[in-house]
């Protein structure tokens, strides 16, 4: 039998961050839709439509919670908490509009 080299792959990764105010919240699995995703990665905080995509407007069904890899799309989007608008809006780049906040009558943005 041959020895075959094993392949490794380089990837940077940011640190973790954590957009939840308070412990305690529910979510639900979702696998994000190719248009998502902005250099390979969707950000945490990113307000997320049915289909995975990304809808900032009154079709939003949740905010995600980690960042997400293209590599692997499978995300997890908070239904209801507690989350810090402030960091959202600096880890994803952009507020959340005030329909899609109207959209999530669960989730309190402090």
């Amino acid at each position: 039998m041959a020895i075959q080299s094993m392949g490794n792959e380089n990837i940077t990764v940011a640190d973790e961050v954590n957009i939840l105010k308070r412990p305690g919240f529910e979510a639900i699995p979702i696998t994000l839709d190719s248009t998502a995703f902005t250099s390979g990665v969707c950000k945490a905080g990113a307000p997320i439509g049915a289909n995975g995509v990304i809808k900032n407007d009154k079709n939003c069904i949740g905010i995600l919670l980690h960042d997400v890899l293209q590599t692997r799309p499978q995300g997890t989007i908070l239904k209801k908490a507690y989350v810090r608008d402030a960091v959202i809006t600096e880890h994803y780049g952009t507020e959340i509009d005030a329909a899609a906040k109207a959209a999530l009558p669960m989730i309190v943005f402090e």
